[in-house]
C-alpha cells in the first residue's frame, strides 16, 4: 500500500510541477502591442483664428407707437417683406385730426387779424403824412407872420398822434405775426403728432416680430414690430491684442452655424475698430455676410398676371426680385463659429496631435513647451523617446506643428503609443498617409488597438 501511495504522489507531484511550468511559460509569452506607425510629414499649414459670435442683420430696429391710443389697423405680418416708407399700423387718433383742425382755425383767425392791423396801420400812415405836410407849411407861413404859434401848436399835436397810431398799428402787426409763428408751430406739431399714428417702416427688410395685435394699446415703451434688413448679416467679435495684428480689412472668413452642419458661408472683415476696451482687453471686429444665394442655374420668376402664368421656383428657392434665390439661411441669433485665415506657414513639419505621449503632459506643459515628447522608431524599429517642441494646429485639430526635434519622414508611433513598455514585442501598422494602413490585418489590429485603449 505504501508503494503504491507513493506511485501515486509522484504522479500528482509531477503533474503540479509541469502544469506550473506551463502557466509560468503562459505568463511569459505576453501578446504583442499593435501600434500604428507614422511619417513625419512637410506641408503647408494654414494659420486660421477661431471665434464665436452671434449673427445680427445688417440693420435691425424696432417700430414703436408715440401716439398712445388704441390700434385701429395692422397691415403687415411676420416674414413679410417690407419697403422704406411702407404702412405698418395705424394708430386711432380722432382727438389729434381735431387738434390739428382746432389750431388751424386758431391761425386763420390770427391771419384775418394781421389784415386787419395792416390795414389800420395803411390808414394811420397815411394821416401820420399828411399831417407831417401840413405842419411844414404852416411853419413856413408862421414864419413870415401868416399864421400863429397855436395853429402850429394844435397840428403838431395832430401829428404826433397820428405817429402814435403807426406806432401802435406796427405793433400790432408784430404780436399778430409772433402769434401766427407759434400758431404755425402749434400745427406743425399737431400734423407731426397726426402722422406718428400712421406707421411705417423705417427701413427695407422683413417683419422680424409683430408684438400687438389689433384692439391692444400701443404705449411709447413697448414696441410694435421689429424690422430686420436679411440680405446682408453680420457677426460681431472680439479679438485680443495678440490676434489684432494678424487681421487685415477684408480678410475672408468662414462661417459655420450648428442648423447646417459643416456647410460654409464665407463673410469678410469690414470694420475693425482702433482701440480696445479697457475692461476686456479686446477689439471689436465686424463681419458681414451675403444672405441671399442665386439658384445655379440663374432661374429667373414672375408673379402670375392677368396675360401670363407665374413663373416659379423650385421648392428649396423662394422668388426674390425676379430671381430665384436660396433667403436668408442665416438668421439673427445663430450662434455662428468664424474662422479667418490669417497666413499660410509653408512646408511646415507635421505630427498627429495624438502621438504625443500622455506623460508627457506635465502641469501646462503644452504652453511651457516642456517634457512633450513622441516615441521615434529608430532603424531597427526600437521606440525611442524623443522631446519636441510644438506650434500650431491644424484646422481640424488632428494635427499639430513640430518646431524642434524631429525632421521630414521620420517614422514615430501615431497610434497606440502609450500603451508601450521596454521589452513588449510590437505590431507595427505602417499608416498610409491617408487614415489607413498598408498591413492585411489592420481591420483586426484596429480592433485590438481599440481594446487596447479601454483597458
Amino acid at each position: 500500500m505504501n508503494v503504491r501511495w507513493k506511485s501515486v504522489c509522484m504522479v500528482m507531484c509531477s503533474v503540479l510541477f509541469l502544469s506550473g511550468c506551463k502557466k509560468k511559460e503562459e505568463k511569459k509569452e505576453e501578446p504583442p502591442i499593435y501600434v500604428r506607425v507614422g511619417q513625419v510629414l512637410q506641408k503647408d499649414l494654414p494659420e486660421t483664428l477661431r471665434f464665436t459670435g452671434d449673427i445680427e442683420g445688417e440693420a435691425q430696429v424696432q417700430v414703436y407707437a408715440t401716439v398712445p391710443d388704441r390700434i385701429k389697423s395692422l397691415y403687415v405680418d411676420v416674414g413679410e417683406e417690407v419697403k422704406k416708407g411702407q404702412l405698418l399700423a395705424v394708430i386711432e387718433h380722432t382727438r389729434l385730426r381735431q387738434a390739428v383742425a382746432q389750431v388751424e382755425a386758431q391761425l386763420a383767425a390770427t391771419r384775418a387779424n394781421l389784415a386787419g392791423a395792416r390795414v389800420q396801420l395803411s390808414g394811420a400812415t397815411l394821416s401820420r403824412e399828411s399831417a407831417l405836410r401840413e405842419l411844414k407849411r404852416l411853419r413856413r407861413l408862421y414864419k413870415s407872420g401868416a399864421v400863429g404859434e397855436q395853429q402850429v401848436d394844435q397840428l403838431k399835436s395832430q401829428y404826433d398822434s397820428a405817429a402814435t397810431q403807426v406806432q401802435a398799428a406796427q405793433a400790432q402787426i408784430r404780436a399778430l405775426q409772433a402769434q401766427i409763428a407759434s400758431l404755425r408751430a402749434s400745427v406743425g406739431q399737431a400734423k407731426t403728432a397726426k402722422q406718428n399714428a400712421i406707421l411705417r417702416s423705417p427701413i427695407k427688410g422683413i417683419v422680424a416680430r409683430r408684438y400687438r395685435q389689433i384692439g391692444d394699446m400701443a404705449t411709447a415703451q413697448l414696441p410694435l414690430f421689429s424690422i430686420a434688413d436679411m440680405d446682408e448679416v453680420k457677426v460681431q467679435i472680439n479679438i485680443t491684442e495678440k490676434d489684432l495684428m494678424k487681421i487685415r480689412l477684408r480678410d475672408k472668413a468662414s462661417i459655420r452655424v450648428a442648423a447646417y452642419g459643416n456647410r460654409m458661408f464665407e463673410g469678410r472683415v469690414e470694420k475693425i475698430a482702433p482701440t480696445l476696451d479697457l475692461d476686456t482687453r479686446t477689439a471689436p471686429v465686424e463681419i458681414r455676410i451675403k444672405n441671399v444665394y442665386p439658384a445655379k442655374s440663374e432661374q429667373t420668376c414672375s408673379p402670375k398676371t392677368s396675360r401670363a402664368p407665374a413663373v416659379t421656383c423650385p421648392s428649396q428657392y423662394t422668388c426674390y426680385h425676379g430671381r430665384c434665390v436660396e433667403l436668408h439661411p442665416l438668421k439673427p441669433g445663430m450662434i455662428a463659429n468664424v474662422s479667418i485665415l490669417v497666413k499660410v506657414h509653408k512646408d511646415t513639419l507635421m505630427i498627429p496631435l495624438s502621438s504625443l505621449l500622455n506623460n508627457s503632459f506635465g502641469y501646462n506643459a503644452a504652453l511651457q513647451q516642456k517634457d512633450l515628447a513622441v516615441l521615434v522608431m529608430d532603424s531597427e524599429n526600437v521606440p525611442r523617446r524623443q522631446q519636441i517642441q510644438i506650434g500650431l494646429e491644424s484646422d481640424n485639430g488632428t494635427m499639430v506643428q513640430v518646431l524642434s526635434g524631429l525632421k521630414a519622414g521620420q517614422r514615430l508611433i501615431v497610434e497606440g503609443q502609450n500603451f508601450y513598455k521596454p521589452g513588449v514585442r510590437l505590431k507595427l501598422l505602417e499608416d498610409d498617409g491617408k487614415g489607413g494602413t498598408k498591413d492585411s490585418v489592420a481591420p483586426k489590429a484596429r480592433g485590438v488597438l481599440k481594446k487596447t485603449a479601454l483597458r
